[in-house]
């Protein structure tokens, strides 16, 4: 027998064994290093996502509102208990949503507008500035609809859909006119609430100059 050729072999086949082995193991590594995106009867969908928030925010029927009150403009409004508000001094009085890993800088649900000093050329033209507020970003390049309501403590407002760049309507901006100024504007603007939840905070602006910042509970809404 050839011992040269027998030992020849082993170390081959040593070779091959460890190969595969390794294989194996580096295949095993990256596989649980990134997992796929496999759909089977006993294999579900997998993300690897980084946390983020979701959609949109929503609150259980049973959550408490709260009543905020501006610290320099009068106005009132209720929102969910369990969505965090920050207040900002520019614009003056603004309110924005802190709220998943969004910036609240970039969430501003509600501000005080001057028609004077935004567009003085919309002076006592309430209207015309709602379809012209666009005009104001450049990420906007148009208008889609406007309508002209009334909420629950009797406030006239323009509820505007505006078109991005992209020909998507993806937000909802609100304007209330204030009684007897009318240069300035409420404004809200929705893009992260569930919309149930913004027209509830919608339908509760109060602008009142007798008001005084507070943050009272509200009774939660009963479960239909």
């Amino acid at each position: 027998m050839d011992m040269k050729k027998v030992f020849l072999g082993l170390l081959v086949g040593l070779i091959g064994i460890g190969a595969i082995v390794y294989g194996g193991y580096y295949y095993s590594k990256n596989k649980s290093a990134n997992p796929t995106t496999e759909i089977g009867e006993n294999n579900p969908v997998t993300t690897e996502n980084p946390p983020t928030a979701p959609v949109r925010f929503t609150a259980p029927a049973d959550t408490p509102w709260i009543s905020y009150t501006g610290l320099i403009y009068p106005y009132t409004f209720s929102y969910p208990g369990n969505l965090s508000l920050e207040i900002f001094s520019d614009p003056p009085d603004s309110v924005g949503i802190s709220w998943g890993n969004l910036d609240p800088k970039l969430n501003i649900l509600l501000d005080v507008q001057s028609i004077k000093k935004n567009s003085p050329q919309y002076a006592g033209q309430t209207l015309e500035y709602v379809r012209n507020w666009w005009k104001f970003y450049s990420g906007l390049k148009g208008i889609s609809t406007v309508d002209r309501f009334v909420n629950a403590n009797g406030l006239v407002g323009y509820k505007a859909i505006y078109i991005n760049k992209n020909d998507q309507t993806p937000n909802v901006d609100v304007f209330f006119e204030i009684p007897k100024n009318p240069d300035l504007l409420v404004h809200l603007a929705n893009g992260i609430l569930d919309p149930e939840i913004f027209d509830r905070i919608v339908d509760s602006v109060k602008y009142s100059p007798a008001a005084v910042a507070t943050a009272t509970p509200i009774p939660p809404t009963p479960n239909p």
